[in-house]
């Protein structure tokens, strides 16, 4: 596979899903009104606007009523965003990142139910693992096929970082995966 070299690669290939499952995702504004996830993920979901800027600024927990305007708040700032729903958090079991090491898999990232974000748990409750220890800690946080595909995608891309959240329950776009890949970069 070709090697993710920048967020705005990322996002496109993100999209496309060449990373497996992931959260619900619009590109557009328009994309999402005519879409109207709403109707068949409930009024209750939550919203998450993603930006497309390694490390800009992110709004989580929109309601759909308030969609548009995080929106244009973001684009009128000069944001370059995209809309995803907001995964159930409250259902975390791990969250984090891992890669493969001089040491095996190296992972850092987030252990049980905090129902925050990734960048909130990180600076909550950090934790890191190394070799056997991090391996055995991710496969007992995914069910067979989250835990395959991660392997899968490990392999597919070496030399980068997979970025996730397993949750107690199967949620987003492939059917059977309790794990949603957020991100995949080159470090």
């Amino acid at each position: 596979m070709e090697p993710v070299l920048s967020k705005k690669d990322f996002v496109l290939r993100y999209r496309a899903s060449e990373f497996g499952n992931r959260a619900p995702t619009w590109n557009t504004l328009e994309e999402f009104i005519e879409n109207r996830p709403w109707l068949y993920l409930g009024t209750e979901q939550r919203y998450h606007i993603r930006n497309r800027r390694a490390g800009g600024p992110t709004w989580y927990d929109v309601c759909f009523k308030k969609v548009p305007f995080k929106w244009s708040l973001a684009i009128n700032s000069g944001e370059k965003v995209y809309i995803s729903a907001m995964a159930p958090h409250y259902l975390n079991v791990l969250q984090g990142e891992v890669m493969e090491g001089i040491w095996g898999w190296e992972f850092y990232g987030a252990r049980g139910c905090l129902g925050r974000p990734m960048r909130e748990a990180l600076r909550m409750r950090p934790m890191s693992r190394r070799g056997l220890e991090a391996k055995m800690l991710v496969r007992r946080s995914m069910n067979d096929l989250s835990y395959q595909w991660l392997e899968y995608l490990l392999e597919a891309y070496p030399g980068h970082v997979v970025e996730f959240s397993a949750f107690s329950t199967c949620w987003g776009t492939v059917p059977g995966h309790n794990t949603v890949f957020w991100e995949i970069r080159k470090y």
